[in-house]
């Protein structure tokens, strides 16, 4: 997976995962490499709360 991560889409709650059918709107499986995992949303999060810290 890339390190550079996309925002959520409002189409991606309507889309099934086509790897590991993910239900619409849900983390991937662990052992999906097309998804969105839930690692991917803590270094995004870890990442946004940086960008804050460094703008106050």
């Amino acid at each position: 997976m890339s390190d550079s991560l996309r925002p959520w889409r409002p189409k991606d709650f309507d889309d099934t995962c086509e790897t590991c059918d993910a239900p619409p709107g849900q983390f991937c499986r662990p052992w999906c490499t097309t998804g969105y995992t839930a690692a991917d949303a803590r270094r995004e999060a870890e990442r946004e709360a940086e960008k804050a810290r460094r703008n106050r």
